[in-house]
């Protein structure tokens, strides 16, 4: 009597053919938990064990950091053609973006909650931190000069939400940077600093309105959105979010570099730019969610860019935040407050599938490997009948 070798079993929400291998696709989730431990803490006086949590997050967020560069790097020593595959190809490319990022939110969740846990280490967190967004700007710099090239020499392929990806890094630049302001040397240092900044806000803001303008007319106009990359909606809330923050941080960091007839107006426009971006990003928050339901409802398989999900409500929160310390806009601080609460929801959700997917790779992998070996000759003399696991899965994999 022939018998079946037990196989592992796999989710129908998991798609091991689209769960990438530790490198830059996974960027996203160091994203989304750098900012979330940034928002925990600076929310920590009215979220229950908001200061805990964002202690506990900032761990993660350094785990995923490391993890993932150490994974990548022994990746590219085993192969050197899967560098060279990330920067040639656009989707590659697209991830790049996603690293500089990383790196940003990272450091920012440093400055942010170490102090609180060892004041003493404050200049170390500091040191940290400007590494952390000296390679974050400069990987970023590259992306969006890099990409923006592909994109005018007509080599970006059909127009997606991802594109903004390389593009917006500046912009967190330009908000992290801000931080960094106080912490710099003599006037000169800190204007310096400030001009920096206030240039990264523009180049993002500009690229990046072109490059989402191009995405939604295509998807609302010609092609809809592919049902696995419904999450990726939500990547123009990035900008929406992390401009309003941006243009907050360094009207506060440039005014005392300024005189005082001049902060005034600075500070208005500032408070005015804020109202009215996350004004025009309430429909495109509709949009979003009205796309990542459909994606769910058509049992959308999970991917690394899930992540989505994550980062741009973030940015939502933070820029909802520092509008809200401005005279006549305290309001905000409940829509921050919110966002908040729903970026907790949404990185759980994604921590789960991603582990998920993770330990299902895996347990895919230990099967084809035991498949292959010598023993499976023995096997088939003593009349066992391993299943082809790979394709059994995904017969019960949505299309």
């Amino acid at each position: 009597m022939s018998q079946t070798l037990d196989r592992p079993h796999v989710s129908r929400a998991v798609d091991i053919r689209r769960v990438a291998p530790a490198g830059p696709a996974w960027f996203g989730s160091v994203m989304g938990t750098g900012i979330l431990a940034t928002l925990l803490q600076v929310h920590a006086a009215r979220l229950p064990f908001g200061h805990a949590m964002a202690c506990g997050l900032l761990v993660v967020a350094w785990a995923l950091l490391t993890g993932l560069t150490t994974g990548f790097a022994r990746r590219v020593l085993a192969d050197p053609r899967v560098l060279v595959a990330s920067v040639s190809e656009t989707a590659g490319r697209t991830h790049w973006g996603m690293v500089a990022m990383g790196l940003l939110s990272v450091g920012s969740a440093t400055i942010t909650v170490v102090p609180t846990v060892t004041p003493s280490a404050m200049h170390c967190a500091v040191v940290v931190d400007a590494v952390l967004w000296s390679l974050g700007t400069a990987v970023g710099l590259v992306t969006t000069a890099g990409f923006t090239t592909v994109l005018v020499r007509g080599g970006g392929g059909r127009p997606a939400f991802t594109w903004g990806l390389p593009v917006v890094p500046p912009m967190v630049s330009a908000t992290t940077g801000a931080a960094l302001v106080p912490h710099v040397d003599g006037d000169l240092g800190r204007l310096a600093l400030v001009l920096v900044c206030a240039a990264c806000f523009v180049l993002a803001l500009v690229i990046g309105t072109c490059v989402f303008a191009v995405a939604y007319r295509h998807h609302l106009l010609r092609s809809s959105m592919p049902v696995v990359a419904s999450t990726s909606a939500w990547i123009p809330l990035g900008i929406v979010g992390q401009s309003t923050a941006a243009a907050q941080a360094i009207a506060v960091r440039a005014e005392p570099l300024l005189t005082p007839s001049v902060r005034p107006e600075l500070h208005a426009l500032a408070d005015g730019y804020g109202a009215v971006v996350l004004a025009l990003g309430v429909p495109l928050v509709g949009y979003a969610v009205a796309v990542t339901a459909r994606g769910f409802a058509a049992r959308m398989p999970f991917t690394p860019g899930w992540w989505s999900l994550t980062f741009p409500i973030g940015t939502l929160a933070l820029g909802a935040h520092l509008l809200a310390t401005q005279p006549g806009f305290a309001a905000y601080e409940i829509v921050g407050l919110g966002c908040v609460l729903v970026l907790c929801g949404t990185w759980s959700l994604c921590a789960v599938a991603s582990l998920r997917a993770v330990v299902a790779g895996r347990r895919l992998r230990s099967w084809n490997a035991v498949s292959s070996t010598p023993m499976l000759k023995v096997n088939r003399l003593l009349g066992y009948q391993p299943v082809a696991f790979e394709s059994e899965c995904q017969k019960t994999l949505p299309a």
